[in-house]
C-alpha cells in the first residue's frame, strides 16, 4: 500500500511540474510576441532549463516526503496488526516537528494521536474487564452454592470450585453436560432453560451419594444457561427427623392415651363394677398416666439439651465423687430389683462436670442397664484416667446388642427391642438425653457389646485445668465394691 502512495505521489510531483513548465512556456511565448527571434530563442532555452532545474529539485523532496509519509503509514498497520492480535500495549511512536509542519502530515499525526488514545482506552477499558471477571470467579468459588455455566449448544462453558468438588475431573470446559451428568431432573431444569428460556427448578438427588440439591437454572441473555444447585442434605434430613420425632411422640402418646380411655370408658358402662376390677383398672390407668407423665419429661429434658440456650454449671469435681454420688441414688432401685451393682472403682482426679447433668447421665445410663442386666443379675459401674480426659463405664451382663444397633443406639426413640422396652416403661430418649448432655460437657460417648456378653456405656469428661489435675499421677482402680 506505502509503495502505490509513494508512486502515486511522485507522478504528481512530476505533473505539477511540466504543467508549471507549460505555462511558464506559453506566458513567455504570448510576451515577447513582438521580441527579436534571438531574444524569443534565448528565454526560451532559459525556461526550459529552469523546468529542468525545478525538475531535479522536485523530484527528491517529493520521494523524501513520500518515504516520511509512507513510513507514518507502515507504522499505523503495524500498529493496528498488534491490536487485532491483542496487544494492548501497542502505541505508534511520537514523530519529529518538522514531519509535523508538512502539509498533510498534520492529519496524519492526529490521526496517530486518537489511534493511541483509543489503544490507551481500550487497554484500560480491558484491564478493568479482567479484574471484574476475576473478581467474579473468587466470588463464585467462595460460594457455599456449585455453579456452571452452560453454552447455548449444552457444552460447560465454566464452573466454580464447589461444582468441581462435586463432579471431580469428569466435568471439564468443552465438554458436554451430559458426559458428566447423569442426574436427569438437572438436565431436564438445563434443557428447559436452554430451549423454552425460562426459569426452571428441580430437585437433583443423583448428582452425589447420600446429597439432595435444590436445582436453579437460568437462561442467559447472550444465549446457554446459568445453573446453580444448592445443597438441602441438611434441610431434608432436618424435615424427615423432625417428620419422624412427631410421628413416635404421636405413636408413643397414643398407645397410654387409648389405654387409658378403654379402661376409663369400661369403668364408665359397669354401673355395678367390683372392686377388684376397677383396683385393676385404675392401677392400669394410672400405669399409663406415669408412662406418659416420664415420657413428657423427657421431651421436656430433650429439648433443654437441644437449646442453643442449654448452660452447663461447669466446676471441678472428682471423678470418685461423682461415680459414687451416682451409685448411692440409684443403689435402691437396684437392690430391690435383686440385681447386684459393682463399683470398678474411680480415680481421684479432678474433670469438668455439671453436677445435676451428671446425676442425670448416670441415673438414664444405670436405669438402662438394669431393664437388660436381668439375665446376667449384675451391673457393674467404674472410671479410668486417659491422657487428657477420664473415662466412665456404665456395664450390664445381659443378653448383649447386635452390632448393627450400636451406631444409632443414642437416637430418639430407637429401641433395640421395641416389645421389651415398652414393657418396662422406657420412652426411648434416655440414651439421647445422656449424649447431648456428655457432649455439651466436651466429652465422648458410645456403646460396646457382643450378643450374649452384655453392653458397656462409655462417656468421657475433660480434666479441669488446675495444675493439679495436670500433674495427676494415674492410679489403680480401686478394688471392687458390691452394693
Amino acid at each position: 500500500m506505502t509503495s502505490n502512495f509513494f508512486t502515486k505521489l511522485v507522478g504528481l510531483f512530476v505533473l505539477l511540474l511540466a504543467l508549471q513548465a507549460l505555462v511558464i512556456e506559453f506566458v513567455i511565448q504570448r510576451f515577447v510576441l513582438h521580441s527579436t527571434e534571438g531574444t524569443l530563442e534565448m528565454l526560451g532555452r532559459e525556461a526550459l532549463w529552469s523546468a529542468l532545474i525545478a525538475l531535479v529539485f522536485a523530484i527528491p523532496l517529493a520521494a523524501f516526503v513520500a518515504s516520511r509519509i509512507s513510513g507514518r503509514l507502515r507504522r499505523v498497520v503495524t500498529f493496528a496488526h498488534r491490536i487485532a492480535s491483542g496487544d494492548l500495549t501497542a502505541r505508534i511512536d511520537a514523530t519529529g516537528p518538522a514531519a509535523g509542519s508538512l502539509t498533510g502530515v498534520r492529519e496524519l499525526s492526529a490521526v496517530e494521536a486518537a489511534l493511541n488514545e483509543s489503544a490507551v482506552r481500550l487497554g484500560k477499558d480491558f484491564a478493568e474487564l479482567e479484574s471484574g471477571r476475576a473478581e467474579l470467579a473468587v466470588m463464585l468459588d467462595s460460594m457455599q452454592e456449585a455453579v456452571v455455566a452452560i453454552t447455548a449448544a449444552g457444552f460447560v462453558r465454566w464452573s466454580n470450585a464447589v461444582m468441581r468438588r462435586i463432579l471431580g475431573s469428569q466435568l471439564a470446559p468443552g465438554r458436554p453436560l451430559v458426559h458428566s451428568v447423569r442426574d436427569p431432573e438437572l438436565l431436564a431444569c438445563v434443557r428447559g432453560a436452554l430451549e423454552r428460556r425460562e426459569l426452571c427448578v428441580g430437585r437433583a438427588s443423583l448428582l452425589a451419594p447420600g446429597r439432595v440439591f435444590e436445582v436453579n437454572a437460568a437462561p442467559l441473555p447472550a444465549g446457554g444457561a446459568l445453573v446453580v444447585l444448592h445443597d438441602v442434605t441438611s434441610i431434608e434430613s432436618a424435615q424427615k427427623s423432625r417428620r419422624e420425632f412427631v410421628a413416635n411422640v404421636s405413636h408413643e402418646l397414643r398407645t397410654p392415651l387409648t389405654s387409658i380411655q378403654g379402661y376409663v370408658e369400661t369403668l364408665i358402662e359397669d354401673p355395678n363394677p367390683s372392686p377388684e376390677t376397677t383396683l385393676e383398672f385404675l392401677g392400669v390407668i394410672l400405669k399409663n398416666a406415669s408412662r406418659m407423665n416420664r415420657l413428657t419429661e423427657d421431651l421436656l429434658a430433650l429439648a433443654s439439651v437441644e437449646s442453643p440456650d442449654y448452660k452447663l454449671s461447669l466446676q471441678p469435681v472428682r471423678a470418685n465423687v461423682l461415680l459414687q454420688d451416682a451409685i448411692d441414688s440409684i443403689g435402691g432401685i437396684v437392690v430391690d430389683s435383686g440385681v447386684k451393682l459393682q463399683s470398678a472403682g474411680a480415680p481421684d482426679a479432678l474433670v469438668m462436670a455439671d453436677p445435676d447433668a451428671m446425676h442425670q447421665v448416670f441415673g438414664n445410663l444405670m436405669e438402662n442397664a438394669l431393664k437388660y442386666a436381668q439375665s446376667g443379675k449384675r451391673i457393674r459401674a467404674g472410671a479410668r484416667l486417659l491422657a487428657s480426659e477420664v473415662e466412665f463405664t456404665i456395664q450390664d451382663f445381659g443378653p448383649g446388642i447386635a452390632s448393627e444397633h450400636l451406631e444409632r443406639i443414642f437416637e430418639r426413640f430407637y429401641r433395640v427391642d421395641k416389645a421389651r422396652s415398652r414393657e418396662s416403661g422406657g420412652t426411648g430418649l434416655g440414651l439421647a438425653i445422656v449424649k447431648h448432655i456428655v457432649l455439651a460437657h466436651g466429652g465422648r460417648i458410645w456403646a460396646e457389646s457382643e450378643l450374649g456378653n452384655g453392653a458397656s456405656f462409655h462417656f468421657t469428661l475433660p480434666f479441669a485445668p488446675t495444675p493439679q489435675t495436670v500433674q495427676q499421677p494415674a492410679q489403680q482402680p480401686a478394688s471392687p465394691a458390691t452394693v
